[in-house]
């Protein structure tokens, strides 16, 4: 388990992270962020993760946003692309002052507007099954890594094209039955190898939150590469754009998950074996019986964004 901003962070400790996060990698990566209910911060993440990513790493750095609302990747930073643009061949604009290299780029749909229930559903459903491919194609000519905000509908054909992925709950009492829900839903649609090697994140930690922060990482011990904590930061309602306007502590730990994540991506590609982290020091706990094994993403509905 990396506990990432618990506490005071060592320099050490930051520059390992960082280290991490800076290794080599060949080719281009997609990572889908999977919020396994309502409110988990799956868009937080990604956007944090990426910023962090891109400033670490020197090279621009892709959040693809197909998941629009008054919360989404686009409404909290200006796109440099919408997805149809993108699909017919025009190139990034670059924000001003940002240069060629350390950039985060927002892919967004349609030309940043923001939708909601039908409207986005009738969105997600325009892009054909070939767009998704072709999507990953030219993503993969512009950019080495590129975080996916998904909705509901079209997940799994994101999933099929996915290199590695984070599962994001939140400190609350349904964090474990919701993530024990998901992980099994992600079995039932033939995406069990790529959940046994998620990386876990576990958002708003706090001491008020620490049995459910528990039962969670109860459900995730052994299932998923790696957990990472991040604790609760107030800042984070007023939807920053970089994690320069976040605590040092909540900075660490997204610090922590981007070199985690990065690590993942390596050792996938080098095909190590080893797909398991250090357990959470946390006593052992049953995770709740998931509900079933066919339907929807637990706790998400097609058009609902997921922060």
């Amino acid at each position: 388990m990396v506990t990432g901003g618990q506490g005071p962070g060592k320099p050490d400790q930051e520059t390992l992270d960082r280290d991490r996060a800076r290794l080599p990698l060949t080719g281009s990566r997609r990572v889908v962020v999977l919020g396994c209910t309502r409110g988990a911060g799956q868009t937080v993440t990604a956007l944090m993760t990426a910023h962090i990513l891109a400033a670490a790493r020197g090279v621009p750095v892709a959040a693809l946003d197909l998941n629009p609302g008054a919360t989404s990747l686009a409404a909290r930073r200006s796109p440099a692309l919408s997805i149809a643009a993108l699909l017919a061949g025009r190139e990034p604009q670059v924000r001003a002052g940002a240069g060629s290299a350390a950039r985060l780029d927002v892919i967004a749909a349609p030309d940043g507007a923001y939708l909601a229930g039908a409207e986005q559903a009738a969105t997600a459903r325009a892009l054909e099954g070939a767009d998704y491919q072709r999507l990953a194609d030219l993503l993969a000519a512009r950019y080495q890594l590129t975080m996916i905000d998904p909705a509901a509908i079209g997940l799994t054909r994101l999933l099929s094209i996915a290199d590695q992925l984070l599962l994001v709950a939140p400190a609350s009492p349904d964090a474990a039955t919701s993530l024990a829900n998901t992980q099994q839903w992600l079995a039932a649609h033939g995406y069990g190898e790529l959940a046994g090697r998620a990386v876990t994140v576990v958002n708003g930690v706090s001491r008020r939150t620490t049995e459910d922060v528990l039962r969670a990482e109860g459900v995730a011990r052994g299932r998923s590469r790696a957990i990472v904590r991040v604790p609760w930061d107030d800042l984070l309602s007023t939807r920053p754009g970089t994690p320069a306007a976040l605590r040092p502590q909540t900075r660490l730990a997204y610090t922590a998950l981007a070199g985690v994540l990065v690590a993942a991506l390596a050792a996938t590609e080098r095909g190590n074996p080893e797909s398991r982290s250090a357990e959470p020091r946390s006593p052992e706990s049953r995770s709740p019986e998931p509900r079933s094994r066919r339907g929807p993403v637990p706790g998400r509905n097609p058009g609902e964004h997921s922060d």
